[in-house]
């Protein structure tokens, strides 16, 4: 579990990027990207990382 949880943290590194390089490379408000929107998810989906790492170490310990 804990290999899935570490890509799944890569996914989210590679993403954050590519946010903030669309939100730097557009001169104006793009109406295709909602930038605020995706910085809300990815958060949302580290929030679920933490959350499953705090399961998956639960379970090791036999709890």
């Amino acid at each position: 579990m804990m290999q899935a949880i570490r890509a799944l943290e890569r996914a989210i590194d590679r993403l954050e990027q590519d946010v903030e390089g669309l939100a730097s490379a557009a001169s104006g408000p793009s109406p295709g990207i909602d930038a605020a929107a995706a910085r809300t998810a990815l958060r949302s989906l580290d929030s679920l990382i933490t959350e499953l790492k705090g399961q998956d170490v639960k379970e090791q310990a036999g709890g």
